[in-house]
């Protein structure tokens, strides 16, 4: 993660830089190359701070590809995710507005003649024009145009509302609504001119009912809070309503105090989650979008009972470009979506009426098995020619094949160096010393599959001996996506067939489950290869008081071909 600094300035924001006197903030993708700097807009650090505090939540984000750029961008603009608060707010307008504007027709001879004085309106035109009118938005209705929801969707996204392809059932609705508003205008253009005002009474009153009964299917919230006719504007009135901090306070003091030390820690750190991503706001201005967001962070976030993650703060937390095997566990994301939802629907809704609706309502995060899969036979053998058909010059070539033949964890084959791969004279085969290791069973030597050999020498064989051998790999996430890629294009599914998950990891699980299926390797050896403590479990007995020699751990390595 970078942290810039610009001009020899120490502003102390992460993320940001200054160009002139100008705030940018400035963040390398995980392609490990590019770099995200947008104008922040503003020469002021504190504008620049609540930018930042806005916007930094959803950096990994960005970087992992959870998050586009552009949606990114829009945040950085100050949009919010449209509600359907919104979608309501913008109908009840133009439904009033519509009735304004029939309203007003006996008015709009003199107006006309006011702004046109020597071409007054004609009856006839009028009539011929409104039939058209009208007719236009039956057949919208009819044919299911898309026309007037991407109409409301403009509108919307004009007032600095984000929109999703989820938001259109919702624009849709509206459009129906207002297709229906509109042909009933024109039909009341037309009885005014065609001389049938009590037909025109009819369609005001048909008009009043539409917008009565619109009324009564939102909360007062949504209601209107002016009778300009014209107005255009939703307008957001002050919240009278308590922050997002408070309510969590009278909630623990209410409902905490049943709780364990350790489950009241673990809420309050689900808690942290989402006042940090969302902010501090009022609790009737927390939407379902917000919810969403949050749960977008947190299936991101690590372990955090597990070092080094315990050590850190939420937002280095956050920050943290995290393996894949420390990743938070669905199950765990869930627990965040309970407490939340308890707080909002449990307590805040149910006990207390301070909220009318719940915005976790709906919202739902399917767990997952936490246990990896691993990959059958005949699906390895496809991962293997497919890295093996790769240019050698591909990252994805010999650091894949290296984790398939090995059963080593991926920052253990990150690390190797020239001066790691060995030859050992006894036997004449090479080996990866890992040296690094955290405790005394990492620290061992791994066998080369032949396979490996000529690939592995040849990346070593420019090196000085301290140098990386896999110099150019990108970070944890894009070799995450990477792997799930390649596992996309030879059609190898993300889980198995009892619902285990696949990923980089997996190769590890894999190499140990084929190992001992393989009927010719001990535990205790397979054990001294992939790093594990050595046990008595399984019913084996552990023969090496020792570390083996290479030549016993050949075995280990050699059942794949």
């Amino acid at each position: 993660m970078v942290h810039s600094m610009a001009n020899n300035m120490s502003h102390k924001l992460s993320h940001t830089m200054i160009r002139g006197r100008t705030y940018y903030t400035n963040f390398r993708l995980n392609d490990s190359t590019s770099f995200v700097r947008l104008s922040l807009g503003t020469d002021s650090r504190k504008q620049a701070e609540v930018i930042m505090n806005q916007i930094r939540p959803f950096i990994p984000l960005v970087q992992n590809g959870t998050m586009s750029l552009d949606e990114f961008k829009r945040k950085m603009q100050g949009y919010r995710a449209a509600t359907k608060q919104d979608f309501d707010n913008y109908l009840l307008h133009a439904l009033e507005r519509d009735i304004a504007e029939v309203e007003r027709l006996p008015e709009l001879g003199q107006w006309h003649r006011n702004i046109n004085p020597d071409s007054p309106l004609s009856a006839s035109d009028t009539v011929e024009a409104a039939q058209g009118y009208s007719e236009a938005h039956f057949q919208r209705m009819v044919n299911g145009s898309d026309q007037t929801a991407n109409e409301v969707l403009a509108s919307l996204h004009m007032k600095k509302l984000e929109l999703s392809k989820g938001d259109l059932p919702l624009a849709s609705q509206v459009g129906a609504a207002l297709d229906m508003s509109r042909a009933t205008v024109a039909q009341a253009y037309e009885a005014f001119y065609s001389k049938d005002l009590l037909r025109y009474r009819q369609l005001i009153a048909t008009l009043q009912n539409q917008l009565e009964k619109q009324k009564l299917k939102f909360s007062p919230q949504s209601s209107l809070e002016t009778n300009q006719a014209f107005s255009t504007e939703v307008k957001d009135t002050a919240s009278q309503a308590i922050k997002l901090s408070e309510a969590w306070t009278q909630y623990v003091e209410e409902k905490g105090q049943k709780w364990r030390a350790s489950i009241a820690n673990e809420n309050q750190r689900f808690f942290d989650v989402l006042i940090y991503v969302i902010g501090d706001k009022p609790i009737d201005r927390v939407t379902k979008q917000d919810i969403r967001e949050a749960l977008k962070v947190t299936e991101n976030l690590p372990t955090r009972t597990k070092l080094p993650y315990k050590r850190l703060s939420l937002p280095e937390c956050i920050d943290y470009d995290v393996p894949e095997e420390d990743l938070i566990s669905s199950q765990h994301v869930e627990k965040h979506l309970k407490i939340w939802r308890s707080l909002f629907k449990t307590y805040l809704v149910d006990t207390k009426d301070q909220l009318e609706k719940s915005p976790t309502d709906g919202i739902t995060y399917e767990v997952k098995p936490n246990r990896r899969g691993h990959f059958s036979n005949a699906e390895l053998s496809k991962l293997k020619t497919k890295l093996f058909s790769l240019e050698d010059n591909d990252w994805r070539k010999w650091y894949f094949l290296t984790l398939i033949y090995t059963g080593a964890r991926r920052g253990e084959i990150a690390s190797i160096r020239k001066r790691d791969i060995r030859l050992d004279e006894e036997t004449s085969r090479w080996y990866i010393y890992i040296e690094d290791g955290k405790t005394e069973h990492a620290q061992r030597q791994i066998p080369l599959n032949k396979v490996l050999e000529s690939g592995l020498l040849s990346l070593a064989d420019a090196l000085n001996d301290g140098d990386l051998i896999f110099s150019d790999l990108p970070n944890y996430t894009t070799a995450t996506a990477e792997w799930a890629k390649l596992m996309n294009e030879i059609g190898v599914p993300d889980y198995d067939e009892f619902g285990l998950k696949r990923r980089i990891h997996s190769l590890r699980h894999t190499f140990v489950s084929h190992c001992l299926a393989s009927g010719g390797v001990s535990l205790p050896l397979m054990q001294f290869v992939v790093g594990h403590s050595r046990t008595q479990s399984l019913g084996v007995t552990s023969i090496y008081t020792h570390r083996p020699p290479l030549k016993d751990l050949l075995c280990v390595v050699d059942f794949q071909k």
